[in-house]
């Protein structure tokens, strides 16, 4: 019952993700550096010692960060929402939030409590295999090695992996 539950969180996430990334694919303003700083202004404020990174690193290449920040969101919410690759896809997706929530969250308690719920939440969908249920990863288990699909906890899942009845 539980990991049918994180499934089907899995797959909501996934699903948010994806269209997170979609409406900025769809803005082109978002690919232009006032845009991509426009935006980020308009989710919250910075913390102080991440705003010196935004400043010397991030703003003077925006449209590369802009880039980057849509093809995280769509990469990470695909593999939720198909359930591939979903261990080490969680990795990078906890990454991306963490930075996410530097960048806007700074006096804004609401907002992090948010940002951490979803770090949380991608997190435990890296840590307990949630694309095994419901998800390409049981299959791509079999095809490929399980050490590429459950990266990092590899040993914790090989054996349910590999002892599986094909369906």
């Amino acid at each position: 019952m539980k990991t049918k539950i994180l499934a089907i969180l899995r797959i909501l996430i996934g699903l948010l993700l994806v269209d997170i990334a979609f409406k900025k694919w769809i803005d082109p303003n978002f690919f232009q550096a006032e845009g991509f700083m426009a935006e980020l202004v308009r989710h919250g404020k910075a913390y102080p010692f991440y705003q010196s990174l935004l400043d010397s690193y991030v703003f003077p290449h925006a449209r590369i960060f802009a880039i980057l920040a849509a093809l995280g969101e769509s990469v990470v919410g695909l593999s939720l929402l198909f359930g591939a690759f979903t261990n080490p896809i969680s990795i990078i997706g906890v990454f991306m939030i963490l930075n996410f929530c530097l960048a806007t969250c700074y006096g804004r308690p609401g907002s992090l409590i948010g940002h951490i719920i979803f770090i949380g939440l991608v997190g435990l969908f890296g840590a307990c295999s949630a694309g095994s249920i419901w998800g390409a990863d049981f299959f791509l288990a079999r095809v490929m090695s399980p050490r590429l699909v459950f990266f990092p906890y590899y040993r914790k899942h090989l054996k349910t992996a590999l002892t599986r009845q094909k369906p």
